[in-house]
C-alpha cells in the first residue's frame, strides 16, 4: 500500500490552494481528482473577478486556475487525474480507482475538497430534459463548447444567474427573460447592467410556476410572488 503524506481529494480552487499552501511548508502533498484537468470551477469562469487584488480582482477565473496550477508543480505537488477516491476507511486509508485498476493509499493526514453541489429549484415538470442548473451551462459551453438550448429563461439574479446569462448570449443562444424572487437583484448591478444593456428583460418578484412539455421543456408558467414567497393566484 502506498502512503502518502497529505493527501487532498479535489483539485479546485480550493484544494489546489491548499496544495500550494502545503507544499510551501515542506509537507508532501498527492492531489486526486477525477477529471481530466485540474482546476475546477475556475476553467469554467471566462469573467474577471472582483474585489481586492489579494482575491485575484480584475483576474479571469481560467487564468487563476493557470496560476494556481503553476505554484503547485513549482512546490512539488504531485496531481493524480482521471483518479476516483470512492472511500474513506480506518487509519486514513482511501480507496481510489484509477483507468479503472482499484487501489489503496494511507495518508498522515487527509483533507476534501470535492466542491459544492447545486440546490436545485423544485417545481413541477423541473425533471425535465431541458431544466438545468447554471453551473451545468457554464460546464458545457465554457469547458466542452456546446450550447444546450437556442432559447433560455433564467431564474436568479445573483452572480451566477447574471454571468451565466451572459455566456449563454456569447455562445449565440438568446436569454427571453431573466426572474428573481427576490424584490431586488441580487447580484452585482455591473453584470445586471449588461443583460439590460442587451435586451435582456429583468423581472423581481416572480419565480417558476411549473415547466410544461413532451420529453422536453417547451414551456414555463411564470408567478408574482408576495413578501412572504408566496405565490400569487
Amino acid at each position: 500500500m502506498e502512503e502518502v503524506e497529505f493527501a487532498i481529494v479535489g483539485s479546485g480552487p480550493a484544494g489546489l490552494t491548499a496544495a500550494v499552501e502545503a507544499a510551501r511548508k515542506g509537507v508532501e502533498v498527492v492531489l486526486f481528482d477525477e477529471h481530466t484537468r485540474p482546476g475546477g470551477q475556475l476553467f469554467k469562469q471566462i469573467h474577471k473577478f472582483f474585489g481586492s487584488e489579494e482575491h485575484y480582482a480584475g483576474k479571469r477565473g481560467i487564468d487563476i486556475g493557470t496560476l494556481l496550477l503553476e505554484q503547485a508543480r513549482r512546490y512539488g505537488v504531485t496531481v493524480r487525474l482521471d483518479t476516483i477516491v470512492w472511500g474513506l476507511f480506518e487509519n486514513n486509508i482511501l480507496g481510489i480507482l484509477n483507468g479503472g485498476n482499484p487501489g489503496s493509499v494511507k495518508a498522515k493526514k487527509i483533507l476534501l475538497a470535492t466542491g459544492a453541489s447545486e440546490n436545485p429549484l423544485a417545481f413541477p415538470g423541473w425533471t425535465l430534459p431541458g431544466v438545468m442548473g447554471a453551473g451545468a451551462v457554464q460546464t458545457l459551453i465554457n469547458l466542452h463548447r456546446v450550447l444546450p438550448g437556442k432559447r433560455a429563461l433564467m431564474v436568479g439574479s445573483g452572480n451566477v444567474g447574471l454571468i451565466v446569462s451572459y455566456h449563454i448570449l456569447q455562445a449565440g443562444g438568446e436569454v427571453v427573460k431573466l426572474v428573481e424572487a427576490a424584490p431586488n437583484i441580487t447580484g452585482w448591478g455591473v453584470h445586471a447592467s449588461k443583460l439590460v444593456r442587451c435586451g435582456v428583460p429583468i423581472e423581481v418578484s416572480r419565480t417558476v410556476k411549473a415547466a410544461y412539455g413532451n420529453n422536453r421543456v417547451e414551456s414555463v408558467e411564470l408567478v408574482s410572488v408576495e413578501e412572504d414567497w408566496r405565490g400569487i393566484a
